[in-house]
């Protein structure tokens, strides 16, 4: 005789199921710095796990019939509609329009109490599982929207895991529609949910986890001040070698003292934030800038001759020459100094070309600053 599990039994473990997802994505809710959309998504699963706690009183009739249908409908159509609202809000980007929340568990909620096609099992379960397949998938479409922009490694996987869940009701929901008669019934449809709401669950937790771990690397390699990376994320992203056909330079903001005794450290964070907003505004793909400490910045160009380096420089200091930051009514104008280091051989570590960069700064400093010096000391005037 074959292994058969009544329908009542698979929707209790189903039940478990999404409590222990819902209790695993409190839990990493309230460790995580970065929860956006976990408590959407433990109440959805909070809300399917009532909806089938309710479906499976009634399958032993233990409540009314009338009660359990209109209400386990509700509950699971409202859990996966705040399925999708938690799986958008993850992506920290899109808002989920409430209207579309509410608004399809109630019209099938209504629709029930009107037409009481809730009464009939099989148009009560093709209006759950539709909803289902277009919140499951609508769900996978969001987090694989993020895939380049957060490429993170559970990503993929909970795509997967969502489709799978979509793909298990629309299979069964062309049975009910179609009327097959089939051994993939709904006992077996909900036992194979079980899979696909544990992976799910395990996976949104992985996912917040990458997410929090890949935020703080990022806040350790990130200068709080300006956005621009710090002197580790330079240095990280150097070559391993210097690679000649290649240039450091040090860009020094010139009388940055002045502007902070004069009007204050605000002030002074306000200009350091527009002088690295309008250098990262103005660099090539593939170029690499950083914050170096206080007011003195540092920056690679990686694949450039020597008059080019000089080129970029120049544009550089002439778009700082011309930033106007209003303080207090007031236009504050800045100028720039710059020492360019050109890597002519491969044989010298980077730190030897940041040096020749920062001397060749002070070099243009010494000569009257606004302007750009090379290492060897070719410059160009201001």
């Amino acid at each position: 005789m074959p292994f058969k599990i009544d329908l009542a039994t698979v929707l209790l473990l189903h039940t478990t199921s999404l409590i222990a997802g819902a209790l695993g994505i409190l839990n990493i809710r309230r460790k995580s710095p970065v929860s956006r959309g976990l408590g959407r998504l433990a109440f959805a699963l909070t809300s399917l796990a009532c909806g089938a706690t309710l479906a499976g009183l009634g399958e032993q009739a233990a409540i009314p019939h009338w009660l359990w249908t209109h209400l386990s409908l509700l509950l699971g159509t409202s859990g996966y509609a705040l399925l999708w609202a938690g799986m958008r809000a993850m992506s920290g980007r899109r808002r989920a329009l409430r209207s579309v929340i509410v608004l399809v568990p109630v019209v099938w909620f209504l629709a029930g109490i009107v037409t009481e096609f809730t009464a009939t099992d099989a148009l009560r379960a093709s209006a759950f599982h539709l909803t289902a397949v277009s919140f499951l998938a609508a769900s996978a479409v969001e987090i694989w929207k993020d895939r380049r922009s957060e490429p993170l490694h559970s990503r993929l996987a909970l795509v997967a895991c969502l489709a799978a869940s979509a793909a298990i009701y629309a299979t069964r929901l062309v049975c009910i529609v179609g009327d097959i008669r089939t051994s993939f019934d709904m006992a077996t449809a909900f036992f194979l949910q079980i899979f696909c709401n544990f992976a799910i669950a395990i996976l949104v937790i992985a996912l917040a986890r990458e997410r929090a771990e890949a935020d703080l690397r990022l806040a350790a390699q990130t200068d709080a001040l300006t956005g621009v990376g710090n002197r580790r994320w330079f240095l990280e992203r150097l070559p391993p070698r210097p690679l000649p056909g290649s240039a450091v330079a040090i860009l020094d903001l010139d009388r940055f003292k002045e502007i902070n005794d004069r009007f204050g450290h605000p002030a002074g964070d306000r200009v350091l934030t527009a002088f690295a907003k309008t250098v990262q505004g103005h660099l090539r793909k593939g170029d690499v800038f950083a914050r170096y400490g206080g007011e003195e910045f540092v920056l690679f160009l990686p694949a450039v001759s020597a008059g080019r380096a000089m080129e970029i420089a120049e544009r550089l200091r002439k778009r700082a020459e011309g930033l106007a930051i209003d303080i207090d009514g007031l236009p504050v104008r800045i100028t720039v100094s710059i020492g360019i280091a050109w890597v002519d051989t491969g044989t010298r570590p980077w730190e030897a070309w940041i040096q020749a960069a920062d001397r060749a700064c002070y070099a243009a400093k010494r000569a009257g600053r606004n302007r750009v010096t090379r290492h060897d000391g070719q410059a160009m005037a201001a």
